[in-house]
């Protein structure tokens, strides 16, 4: 079994049960559902001439879109679509877990510190390790709570015309 991922050179005989980093390595073959074997056709870029026996590897797939059943077997969550690459978009990470932007609701976070929307082209997901997630939502806490003091203190000055401890 090899995953059909472009570059992707992992087949069950080179890998064992883990990726080095602790991470299960399970391969998962394309749904039945026509529309969800399209998208996962498109975000591979591939054309649907590909054998039945096709599989992806869960490296593809983000950490969250993957669960345990009970007999053990690792799963992938309804409508989950897998990507040819998982990079962190700040500090460009590919071995750690990675977090959607938009289910953090840091889209807005991400924009306020790069001074960039998201890009959404091709067919990146926008991602973030599990650090960089936590400083983002820090910077936004951060952000937020000098604006708030800065305001605080614009009052303060405006109707004492000075401040004193």
């Amino acid at each position: 079994m090899q995953c059909c991922v472009p570059f992707c050179k992992r087949t069950s005989d080179n890998v064992s049960t883990s990726d080095g980093e602790g991470k299960a390595i399970s391969f998962h073959g394309f749904p039945l559902e026509m529309h969800l074997r399209t998208a996962w056709l498109r975000a591979l870029g591939k054309q649907d001439n590909l054998p039945d026996s096709a599989v992806v590897c869960s490296q593809h797939f983000l950490s969250d879109d993957i669960y345990e059943t009970e007999s053990g077997s690792r799963q992938i969550c309804a409508g989950a679509i897998p990507s040819t690459v998982q990079v962190c978009m700040i500090c460009l990470d590919t071995d750690s877990k990675l977090l959607l932007m938009s289910k953090l609701k840091l889209d807005e976070a991400y924009e306020k510190l790069t001074g960039e929307p998201l890009c959404d082209q091709g067919k990146l997901k926008q991602t973030l390790c599990v650090q960089c997630a936590h400083r983002l939502i820090n910077f936004s806490r951060f952000r937020d709570m000098s604006l708030r003091a800065r305001a605080l203190m614009m009052d303060l000055v405006e109707k004492h015309e000075s401040v004193s401890t």
